[in-house]
């Protein structure tokens, strides 16, 4: 969700109706016209009056800024839903197209109220970390680690708020995690379990923890211990080779992990076969201390 709960809030929603589509037969034996169909996802905001969402045709997608919600419109223009005529950050602006129906990947705002955006230089083809310090219009380029290779960096901003978390391959072909907090990077023991970082998690007391995968489960979750060490955590369910259930690890103020899977099967069932509607297979697990 984007913005600021409850008057002032947009979402992405997920099977809203479905898109219907015209395919040819099978095979040569069979060919009459079949319709098959998706599901098809909205961007929604919640309207507090009617106690509903309401789809918002008129937006391509949204993103939420330090002090306001940035969106783009279908026709391809930027704009503030705060009314605000304030100018557009001209990065942008010059690197967006018009019309374009992905997002700069936002990394949320800081506790300071500094934005973080991902983006591609255009001429040549490079990414770019851009960090807009609070109420800034024009951005600073971050540096990231030395030696990393930039098109393999996540990044993520830590539970305590300004610290920052990167992720990837150094040039060398080595994994690296670091950790970023009052303007200088810090590398953190090499993690070596499961097929590499997948996401990362940061509590307010100071906690980390991974989630990857390998060769017989889709989640493993592993936690930094004291002594340097990556320790596996058991999660309580074993999903088969294959199969990888949608999933959200989140950490509360306390510290207490919270994580909820998705085991519909959808995916696998024929995106024609509109005979069974898909089943909430939802499940939230909660881990304390």
């Amino acid at each position: 969700m984007d913005g600021r709960w409850p008057d002032r809030v947009w979402a992405i929603a997920t099977n809203v109706g479905w898109y219907a589509q015209a395919a040819a037969g099978p095979s040569p034996a069979m060919p009459g016209i079949i319709t098959a169909a998706t599901p098809r996802s909205a961007l929604v905001r919640w309207d507090e009056e009617r106690g509903r969402w309401v789809e918002q045709p008129d937006l391509a997608w949204v993103r939420t800024w330090a002090d306001g919600v940035l969106a783009m419109g279908v026709d391809g223009v930027l704009r503030w839903l705060d009314g605000s005529e304030r100018p557009i950050p001209p990065v942008l602006a010059e690197n967006l197209q018009r019309g374009d129906r992905n997002p700069p990947v936002g990394l949320g705002t800081t506790r300071s109220g500094d934005v973080i955006v991902y983006g591609t230089r255009a001429t040549p083809p490079e990414p770019e970390w851009w960090v807009f310090p609070r109420g800034e219009l024009r951005p600073e380029r971050l540096v990231l680690p030395p030696g990393v290779d930039e098109k393999s960096v996540s990044l993520h901003i830590g539970g305590g708020g300004d610290e920052l978390f990167a992720w990837g391959s150094l040039r060398s072909g080595e994994r690296f995690i670091a950790r970023r907090a009052q303007g200088s990077w810090q590398m953190l023991p090499p993690f070596w379990g499961g097929d590499g970082v997948h996401g990362l998690l940061a509590t307010p007391s100071g906690g980390l923890f991974v989630t990857s995968s390998d060769q017989v489960s889709p989640l493993c979750i592993y936690r930094l211990g004291r002594g340097g060490d990556w320790e596996n955590i058991p999660i309580p369910f074993h999903t088969k080779l294959g199969d990888f259930p949608s999933f959200r690890l989140v950490a509360g103020e306390g510290g207490d992990l919270w994580l909820t899977v998705d085991f519909s099967d959808h995916c696998r069932r024929p995106s024609f076969d509109l005979g069974n509607h898909d089943r909430a297979q939802t499940v939230l697990y909660h881990a304390r201390g």
